[in-house]
């Protein structure tokens, strides 16, 4: 009896401190752009997101899609062998990829880029490597969570984000703010990372590099449906967004946008309790005990917490915009109400995805995540014109909660048979 209650407390113990460090490294991430804006003009700003945006969806199209099946694969690899030398050496081979074909499409399309994001040419240089430092961030990331080192691995993050944030301020300090100078930061803080955590990584388990087609064509299979699914992902938080760019004026994107990041905030942080879980699912999928209170007595302890957080970010939010904006962003609101509403609906139905992705229904998630995108869009455009940007938020909430409606009863007319849970 004493050693069950020493377990679930070392088990919510690690769960808190990880989570904790992922929100706080997120949070430093959400920070980042709010500090670059006071050094930029409005249109510099513009251009410093929409070249953001550019890595971001690169990364989503490349790297992002595979690091869920890396983790799913290399846990069950560490399970059977001791080692995850097969996974490691496909997913080397997937990062090689990811910076060539980002590094082919700058040189090819430089012209087109660098119009969009209305940046020189040149610029496009420190636009590449804050792409190679995300990625590489991203790797790092995914290794530590694949060698089941939680904590390290969200400790990586917050330093990454920590580094930003610190570089930028460095920068201000010497004078030398513009976005070439920002974008090298992103680089600069995974060298720093990298320098600081490669020697946590047991080499041991990565050795000797092994890979093989075979493992290559099937992850490569599964990577499709993730990659439609980060993709996916990607236009959930910026497609309604888009929509509002066309009906009101950049005012009102501004005050919604000041909500959105407390939104986007909590939606990684329910993420992150996602991920903690997963190399847990992965390695216990025949266990129907350990699934069982996975879902019927974690899932509701973790929900009740996230449902005491939310409200107090509903309380304090007010108070905290008016002391530190004073009157502006007051229309954010008018929306944060509605996306903390998303916010409960999300945190429900994220134990439900990562069971699915240990399951390896990654066509599930990857679809579903398009149904949710053209909802949310075709709601934006039919809510926006009438609501303004309280319409983009019922138009995220409805597209959430019509996802999570899918979830549910997929678990039960497909699922909780099989695993009698």
């Amino acid at each position: 009896m004493f050693a069950k209650v020493k377990q679930q407390l070392t088990e919510g113990k690690n769960l808190i401190t990880f989570v904790g460090l992922r929100f706080a490294g997120q949070l430093l991430g959400i920070v980042l752009p709010f500090v670059v804006a006071k050094f930029f003009s409005s249109a510099v700003f513009g251009s410093y997101l929409l070249a953001k945006l550019v890595v971001f969806f690169a990364a989503a199209l490349t790297i992002s899609s595979v690091q869920t099946h890396f983790i799913v694969h290399a846990n069950q690899e560490r399970n059977q062998t001791g080692k995850i030398n097969k996974s490691f050496s496909i997913q080397c081979v997937f990062l090689g990829i990811s910076l060539c074909l980002f590094f082919a499409a700058v040189t090819i399309f430089a012209a087109p880029i660098a119009a969009f994001a209305q940046i020189q040419k040149v610029t496009l240089i420190f636009v590449a490597l804050a792409f190679v430092g995300f990625v590489l961030q991203i790797f790092l990331g995914n290794l530590f969570m694949a060698l089941g080192q939680r904590t390290t691995s969200a400790l990586a993050a917050l330093a990454y984000n920590f580094f930003t944030v610190f570089f930028v301020v460095v920068f201000c300090l010497i004078d030398w703010v513009n976005l070439r100078s920002v974008f090298l930061v992103y680089f600069l803080s995974a060298v720093f990372v990298l320098a600081l955590f490669i020697r946590a990584v047991d080499y041991s388990l990565l050795v000797p590099y092994d890979f093989s087609w075979a493992h290559f064509r099937k992850m490569l299979d599964f990577t499709k449906w993730l990659m439609l699914n980060t993709t996916a992902a990607y236009f959930v938080f910026w497609g309604g967004i888009l929509v509002l760019r066309i009906f009101v004026p950049n005012e009102d994107i501004g005050d919604y946008g000041f909500g959105y990041n407390v939104f986007k905030g909590l939606i990684f942080l329910t993420a992150a309790i996602g991920n903690y879980f997963l190399p847990f699912l992965s390695q216990h999928l025949e266990n129907k005990e350990k699934l069982r209170r996975y879902l019927s007595v974690k899932r509701p302890k973790i929900i009740t917490l996230g449902l005491v957080t939310l409200a107090c970010v509903f309380f304090v939010f007010p108070h905290l915009r008016s002391m530190i904006y004073g009157d502006r962003y007051l229309q954010s609101e008018a929306v944060l109400p509605i996306l903390l509403i998303t916010n409960v609906i999300a945190l429900y139905a994220v134990f439900y995805q990562y069971l699915f992705i240990a399951l390896k229904k990654y066509k599930l998630v990857g679809l579903t995540t398009v149904v949710q995108v053209v909802i949310n869009v075709i709601l934006s455009f039919v809510f926006i014109p009438y609501m303004g940007i309280v319409g983009a938020a019922v138009a995220t909430a409805v597209a959430y909660l019509c996802r999570t409606i899918i979830f549910e009863l997929y678990f039960r007319l497909h699922i909780r048979r099989v695993l009698d849970i």
